[in-house]
């Protein structure tokens, strides 16, 4: 290195003193000493280093790596749908040739792409994952947020979180060539508005800001908000966002022209392709797996995962005993391969999988039937339902402390007990229920089943109950509907088998099994409120039909409107819904419109 160069250019350090002079000079390293590194700092007049590039060995930049690369799994022992990957490697494609048509200033610019791509649906289906080995696949380093990171003690840093992680993949692709994107992880989650359970904060708001000022000006962000003019110029960096409901987040974020979106929903074939190398492992062939599959149609893909996971469980046990539970000592041990190998290439039989997927799905139903926290807060009642109840009724005059002999007296007793009792159960069923101004009476249409307003529903369902008659509700929905939403106690008794995906799903009628299954849980001489979407389906009346037959179309009845009317004016736990608040579309605080 030149003497002039070093002298105006080079950063100043102290002189070091003739014994780190003698030291330096022997160890003789390839860096040259701390005076090397000073002098791959920017603005060095160095041909080598010009351009206004710092060296790694001085910033130590590129050695913080928050990419993602998935190292811990072999993605060839993966299979990704092949929709979602043409989706993904779609969107992907367009942004990088975007970034391409800018670079080359070509006048025709023929390729349009939002910069960021939301992928929505229900619980459990694999957005997630299938995202993230879906990259792996296409040679993509993904920068990977979780909806957790969304939120901080601090207001704004997220929203810099955020500019920070794209400006990183933007500097990974400018100088290494390498693909990047940005993944954001159950968006929904971490900054949408959920009815009245949330309240927006600053940094959900600084959230959705800023990923609607990256979409608008994606190769132009800001690193640091408090300079003025402090802007980086980086490369296009793709965004893709995961969630179970977009509906939640604000209307502009996820309007067209910001967000692309793609709903996913795998179909029995796609969950078959996904889970038969994986059920190979065990010995499983497809035509087991398929059978399995189609064995449970109304379960999703994580399901099979969980079932994979119990299958084995006997196999880790058996390993414990072995090595008599000294299981830090049996991993550690080399010897000890062979008896980890059988673990994990165990041969499961067909019989074993289907065992323990009818487990995981009793868990299941045991999680929605049991609800035990209904039994422990019983008497917890809502401040405001007290605060809007009606004023108790002046108790019962006391009778005499003595005992009654003759008939006339103890008659009056009784009577006035009776009384007392009436009242006591009243005064409860007032302080949770403030009924409902309507018109709308009980309808006597000709059919064997009876149709009653909301206000007589919610009696029966509830006084009925408290007078220790026998009352059952009864969920006829398919299972997606009954686990998306349903009433506090009802029972899932589905009389049609959901098929298909979200905009093309075909209910079929399974009404002879569900009434089956009714006639062993419900005994006789029991109010049964069934619960319908009043939708006009084939499989409403089929049911309402049948089950009438069993029991009488005294005891059957159903909610006029079904549950959309209900869920109106009562929330699915029961309290009354404020006046001013709506349900569904009618919801005045939604925040999706049509201005948007």
């Amino acid at each position: 290195m030149s003497s002039s160069s070093s002298s105006s250019s080079s950063v100043r350090i102290p002189k070091a003193t003739s014994s780190n002079n003698d030291e330096r000079s022997s160890r003789g390293d390839a860096l040259g000493g701390q005076d090397f590194i000073y002098s791959q700092k920017s603005g060095v007049t160095e041909e080598l280093f010009m351009n206004s590039v710092d060296a790694d060995i001085a910033t130590g930049e590129m050695r913080v790596n928050e990419f993602k690369e998935m190292k811990s799994i072999n993605a060839d022992d993966f299979t990704v749908p092949e929709r979602l990957l043409e989706r993904i490697g779609t969107f992907l494609t367009k942004n990088y040739l975007m970034h391409y048509q800018a670079k080359t200033f070509m006048k025709k610019r023929t390729i349009v792409s939002p910069l960021v791509l939301g992928i929505w649906g229900g619980k459990g289906c694999g957005k997630s994952f299938n995202v993230e080995l879906a990259c792996a696949k296409l040679g993509v380093l993904p920068i990977v947020t979780s909806a957790g990171e969304l939120e901080d003690a601090t207001a704004g840093e997220p929203g810099k979180l955020l500019r920070r992680r794209y400006l990183a993949a933007g500097k990974m692709t400018r100088e290494t060539g390498v693909p990047t994107c940005l993944i954001i992880n159950d968006i929904d989650a971490g900054v949408g508005r959920f009815k009245h359970t949330t309240s927006s904060t600053v940094n959900n708001q600084i959230v959705q800001g800023t990923l609607m000022n990256i979409a608008d000006n994606p190769t132009n962000v800001y690193e640091d908000t408090s300079i003025v003019g402090n802007r980086a110029s980086v490369p296009r960096v793709p965004v893709i966002v995961t969630g179970n409901d977009f509906s939640r987040l604000y209307a502009p974020l996820a309007r067209d022209g910001r967000m692309d979106k793609f709903f996913w929903e795998p179909s029995r074939e796609e969950i078959v392709g996904i889970m038969t190398p994986i059920f190979a492992q065990h010995g499983l062939d497809k035509r087991d797996t398929e059978k399995l599959v189609s064995h449970f149609p109304n379960q999703p893909l994580d399901f099979f995962s969980a079932v994979r996971n119990r299958a084995i469980d006997a196999f880790v046990l058996d390993f414990c005993v072995e090595n008599e539970m000294a299981f830090t000592s049996a991993l550690l041990d080399a010897n000890k391969s062979s008896s980890q190998s059988k673990v994990s290439e165990r041969t499961v039989s067909y019989e074993t999988f289907l065992s323990a997927a009818r487990y995981v799905q009793n868990e299941q139903q045991n999680v929605n039937n049991l609800q035990l926290s209904r039994e422990y807060l019983a008497n917890w009642v809502n401040e405001e339902d007290i605060t809007n109840a009606s004023p108790p009724s002046p108790p019962p005059e006391r009778l005499p402390d003595k005992v009654v002999d003759d008939e006339k007296s103890k008659a009056l007793f009784e009577a006035a007990k009776k009384k007392m009792l009436e009242g006591k159960s009243t005064l409860s069923i007032k302080q949770v229920v403030k009924f409902i101004d309507t018109e709308e009476t009980d309808t006597d249409d000709g059919l064997p089943w009876e149709t009653i307003n909301i206000n007589r529903a919610y009696q029966i369902m509830y006084e009925k109950a408290m007078e220790g008659e026998r009352v059952v509700t009864i969920d006829a929905r398919p299972v997606k509907d009954f686990n998306r939403e349903t009433c506090k106690g009802a029972l899932s008794f589905p009389a049609a088998i959901r098929k298909g995906g979200l905009s093309d799903f075909v209910d079929e009628p399974d009404v002879e099994e569900c009434v089956k299954k009714v006639k062993d849980k419900v005994p006789e001489e029991t109010h049964i409120i069934v619960l319908l979407d009043d939708n006009g389906n084939e499989y409403e009346t089929l049911f309402l039909e049948a089950l009438s037959k069993e029991y009488g179309g005294d005891l059957v009845k159903i909610i006029e409107g079904g549950l959309p009317n209900y869920f109106k004016h009562f929330t699915p736990k029961g309290t009354r819904r404020p006046r001013y608040v709506g349900y569904g579309q009618d919801n005045e605080e939604t925040m999706w419109t049509g201005s948007n």
